[in-house]
């Protein structure tokens, strides 16, 4: 009996672990990823299980791992976590951020979007609803409707009402 309680408390205790992102392959539908637990105890090929909707191709950082029955063959990587990166939040707020200072915010009053390059939105349709303030240049190709009107590459002003286009 002791025997059996000394092997299900030794599984219980093999069950969970927290180690340290060796490597990562994202070639496939599933992230495999390489991991060290235990001081020389590496484990290659774990699935590094992410959630619907968002994935992430991890630098380095910390691990949890869980092992199925405490078998330490079948691991899967619940969480990776780099802090190096980052970035602290008040209760309640959200961000997605990378290793080179892109963010989306969503902060206590607004939502902060901040790219480290530049932000391209590709879609056949934006529709922007409230007051827009721009700080800089805008550059277009194309036309610009307003109120009905066109302004393109080919509108005129007249000088002073003379009817001559300046």
């Amino acid at each position: 009996m002791r025997e059996a309680i000394r092997e299900i408390s030794s599984r219980v205790l093999m069950m969970f672990s927290r180690g340290v992102l060796r490597g990562v392959t994202d070639s496939g539908p599933r992230q495999q990823v390489q991991v060290e637990l235990f001081k020389d105890e590496l484990r290659d090929g774990l699935e590094h299980m992410q959630n619907y909707g968002f994935t992430s191709h991890p630098l380095g950082g910390d691990v949890a791992v869980a092992f199925l029955g405490g078998n330490r063959e079948q691991g899967i990587v619940l969480v990776v976590d780099d802090r190096r990166y980052r970035i602290p939040l008040q209760a309640g707020e959200v961000a997605i951020y990378d290793d080179q200072g892109n963010k989306i915010e969503l902060l206590r009053g607004m939502v902060k979007v901040t790219a480290a390059q530049h932000v391209e939105v590709v879609s056949p349709t934006i529709k922007l609803v409230g007051n827009i303030e721009v700080i800089g240049d805008i550059v277009t190709t194309g036309t610009i409707t307003n109120n009905g009107k066109r302004i393109d590459s080919t509108h005129t002003h007249m000088n002073g009402g003379s009817g001559v286009p300046v």
